[in-house]
């Protein structure tokens, strides 16, 4: 079965940020059993500081779905004041998409010719 992969970037709101720096608390402990939970696996959590976003997310799931709902609860929750979600995708995607480009070329008609 072929997983989905994003990139979840987040802001934590000042309240969220507030809590994990007077707690420690592992957020990437919590992202790891959130999209677990919805039957996918976290590949990557990083921080970032001199960016628009506090954190970058990755992983994998096996589709739209599973990753809204990993996601919504912190969403919901007001963990982020802002977010953005990147779809992702392999070399290998890419190789299997020039397969289907081609049989696609021998059969599409530009409307300029």
């Amino acid at each position: 079965m072929n997983m989905a992969l994003f990139m979840l970037m987040g802001k934590y709101s000042p309240e969220a940020m507030k809590a994990i720096l007077e707690t420690g608390s592992d957020r990437e402990a919590a992202a790891k059993t959130a999209v677990e939970a919805a039957g996918g696996k976290l590949l990557g959590f990083y921080g970032m500081f001199g960016q628009d976003y506090n954190v970058a997310i990755i992983a994998e799931t096996p589709g739209n779905a599973e990753y809204i709902g990993a996601i919504a609860p912190a969403l919901m929750s007001g963990t982020f004041s802002a977010f953005k979600t990147i779809p992702l995708y392999t070399a290998g995607e890419v190789q299997k998409a020039s397969k289907i480009a081609k049989k696609v070329a021998a059969k599409y008609r530009s409307p300029t010719g």
